[in-house]
């Protein structure tokens, strides 16, 4: 019940190392690499499909442990969308069974099932 560094890993990990750059790429497929993304994921909105807007919007939760927990699961399925309509875009394979271990990973963490490290051994794809 640790919810600071809850919060900074989804708002700050997840999100802006991760899924904003993800979103960016998306982005561009859709415009040909010809549009810059804007400083902080400005002017994504305009430039996104409404439906993704709209999906990102959902990731996004109060201060409740458990909506959190529903937000972060959120958030990874929408990051796998996103990653794998980008990597198809680019001829790319999105790491399925990578995510599926680190996906397992966080709901046992949900669950309070005692953790070692993620099994992450193996190939990524």
């Amino acid at each position: 019940d640790e919810l600071l560094p809850a919060k900074w890993c989804l708002d700050y990990d997840m999100r802006d190392v991760y899924l904003r750059p993800m979103l960016e790429w998306r982005m561009e497929c859709d415009h040909g690499w010809s549009v810059p993304a804007g400083a902080l994921g400005k002017g994504l909105k305009r430039r996104l499909p409404p439906e993704i807007w709209a999906e990102l919007e959902a990731t996004y939760a109060a201060a409740g442990i458990d909506d959190n927990w529903d937000s972060l699961f959120r958030t990874i399925a929408f990051f796998r969308r996103i990653a794998r309509e980008v990597g198809a875009h680019l001829g790319y394979a999105y790491p399925e069974n990578f995510d599926r271990r680190v996906t397992d990973h966080a709901l046992r963490m949900r669950s309070g099932e005692p953790l070692g490290r993620p099994n992450t051994d193996g190939p990524i794809l």
